[in-house]
């Protein structure tokens, strides 16, 4: 048997793994022998046959309807989605607590004073001449 060295990373990492193959060994032997015991069928058997099956084919007609109602559920999970937006109330705003009636002249200063920044409006009659 060649001489490994100690220090290599390498060959300490593949001793490593030829250990852990060798375990994965034993237990297989030991798990084949306790489904032999209760009569089950080993888990590699049925891995094997697993793999080994095909997979479905769909025909393009079968694919056709599978996207067409696909499409149709989508549509109608959007459409829900929309309707339930639009059925929401909208927030109410908050209502002052004061006095409407002292609410309304400020309002109308405002809008005063906004008209007075605008400047005087000149009529037809000026401009025309």
């Amino acid at each position: 048997m060649p001489k490994t060295k100690k220090n290599d990373p390498a060959e300490s990492l593949r001793l490593a793994i030829k250990g852990l193959d060798e375990q994965i060994a034993e237990l297989q032997e030991i798990q084949t022998q306790l489904a032999a015991t209760i009569g089950r069928p080993t888990a590699g058997f049925t891995m094997e046959a697993a793999a080994s099956q095909k997979q479905r084919k769909l025909s393009a007609e079968a694919r056709e309807k599978i996207s067409a109602a696909a499409k149709a559920r989508w549509a109608r999970d959007r459409k829900a989605k929309v309707k339930a937006q639009r059925a929401k109330p909208a927030p109410e705003k908050a209502k002052s607590k004061g006095k409407l009636s002292t609410a309304r002249p400020a309002l109308a200063k405002k809008k005063k004073s906004s008209a007075k920044k605008a400047g005087p409006k000149q009529s037809k009659s000026a401009t025309e001449k």
